[in-house]
């Protein structure tokens, strides 16, 4: 028989035979990489070691289960085996290969160049031994399990485990903080659910978000106010978050909780004062041009095409003045006002100032509006009302003296301090020229006034005046409404 220099197709599938039995029954990680970055084979201790399937690890690049660390080195490692000749002995590297569960083992890498478009490496379980040694390994881990029961144990938040594969879900494990911030030990709750710290709160909304979020095994933080042993109220922040086995069923919750009554307490006083500061500021300025003050620095002043302004001075204050103390002055003075305060309030004008024993006020303004003339001369006959009404109780003889114009202004915040919302223009002056130029006990009105109230107000023309700065005019009084 004639020696042949190439093998017979025989010996070949023998060959091919024995090595696949070998490439499935090596205790290592056998794999053949094609040049695109993918696997081409693997044998059954890659998902055995790592979790993932074959078909996993052959439909991404093998790149990506790289720990981000280590990619750059392996990828250096990858172009050798790129550009080395087939002759080169093979390629050794170290590398964190990522698990199905998020973890990472050491591979130790003996990897041939490419050749044909193919790798063929071999890959070694290190894990153990690159932590000290298979008994070094078991005792790290023994310590980070006792850190990490230490770790619980120390918090200063409550941690508690419940079963969620029981009906009730009872707790299973409670730590220190937990029974410091309710004051219940571990042997009087475990195996009971935790609703006990409920009381009788048990319709508060963020309840019913967190049995929401039970029933469907997801995460939650709810806000509830629960019952300490002594029956002491405490807000409790609690976060609970769902534990799931292998094959996706949920076994346990576990919850944190943080007592935060102080932090309650304390954004509910900031709330108090807040709104009493914002009531403050409404108390001075209209609430349109506080809100814009909040936006805003400097001046802040808008231009008004008409509005009705109308001054208020009582007659006859002086002399009262000498009548009575301080203190009684202010008190009855702070009544008067106060009643027209409320009128303002009733008639949707906007009280302006006072000056003494003179008040102001105007319509039409901050907030633009078409019956501003009407809301005023309502407004003036129901002071003279009232001052009639504060006459009889005091038996004191004074009267109210009112001025009322209609035309342009501007209004506005002008300065950085003390602030105060107050009208410029000479329709403003005219109408305190008609307060001061008037009767006591009568409302004088210009005639630009009376022309937008005359189909619904009663008027008796009282004639041309001369008004200081302006010359004569020609004036009315305001009588009373139409019926």
């Amino acid at each position: 028989m004639n020696p042949s220099c190439e093998e017979s197709q025989p010996n070949l599938a023998i060959r091919d035979a024995s090595l696949q039995a070998f490439f499935h029954i090596s205790p290592d990680l056998l794999c053949i990489r094609g040049s695109d970055g993918y696997f081409r084979e693997l044998n059954s201790v890659w998902q055995t070691t790592l979790g993932w399937t074959l078909e996993e690890l052959r439909s991404r690049p093998w790149l990506d289960l790289v720990h981000p660390d280590d990619v750059a080195f392996t990828f250096e490692m990858e172009c050798l085996c790129h550009t080395l000749k087939a002759t080169h002995t093979p390629i050794q590297l170290k590398n964190r290969y990522r698990c199905q569960d998020g973890s990472y083992r050491w591979l130790s890498w003996r990897l041939s160049v490419y050749e044909n478009g193919l790798s063929y490496g071999i890959a070694q379980d290190v894990t153990e031994s690159n932590w000290g040694g298979s008994g070094a390994y078991r005792t790290r881990l023994q310590e980070s399990v006792k850190l990490r029961d230490q770790a619980i144990a120390a918090s200063s938040v409550g941690i508690v485990i419940a079963d969620a594969r029981l009906p009730d879900m009872p707790l299973i494990y409670v730590n220190p903080a937990f029974e410091q911030i309710t004051g219940y030990s571990a042997t009087e709750v475990l195996g009971y659910n935790c609703r006990f710290l409920q009381g009788k709160k048990t319709k508060q909304r963020a309840v019913t978000q967190l049995r929401a979020a039970i029933k469907a095994g997801e995460h939650c933080t709810v806000t509830l106010l629960n019952y300490r042993k002594d029956g002491t109220p405490f807000w409790n922040e609690l976060t609970i978050s769902p534990i799931y086995d292998d094959n996706n069923n949920l076994t346990h919750f576990v919850g944190i909780q943080a007592d935060i009554s102080e932090r309650i307490t304390a954004e509910k006083a900031l709330r108090l004062e807040k709104n009493k500061s914002e009531r403050l500021l409404l108390n001075i300025l209209p609430k349109p041009i506080a809100d814009q003050l909040k936006q805003f620095e400097g001046s802040l002043a808008q231009q008004f095409t008409e509005a009705t302004i109308l001054f208020a001075d009582i007659v006859g204050f002086t002399p009262l003045a000498a009548q009575m103390s301080p203190l009684e002055l202010l008190n009855l003075l702070n009544q008067i006002f106060s009643v027209f305060d409320q009128l303002a309030e009733k008639h949707g004008v906007e009280k302006i100032k006072t000056i003494g024993d003179a008040y102001m006020a105007a319509g039409g303004l901050p907030i633009p509006t078409d019956n501003h003339a009407e809301a005023i001369a309502q407004m003036a006959l129901d002071m003279q009302q009232a001052i009639g009404q504060f006459q009889a109780q005091q038996d004191k003889s004074f009267q109210i003296r009112i001025g009322i114009n209609t035309g342009p202004v501007v209004a506005g915040v002008i300065g950085i301090k003390k602030f105060s919302y107050d009208l410029w223009g000479d329709s403003v002056n005219v109408a305190s020229r008609m307060e001061s130029s008037g009767i006591p006990g009568r409302i004088q009105v210009t005639a630009a006034t009376k022309e937008r109230l005359q189909d619904k107000f009663l008027f008796e023309e009282r004639g041309a005046i001369e008004v200081k700065g302006k010359g004569e005019m020609m004036t009315y009084w305001l009588i009373g409404k139409r019926e």
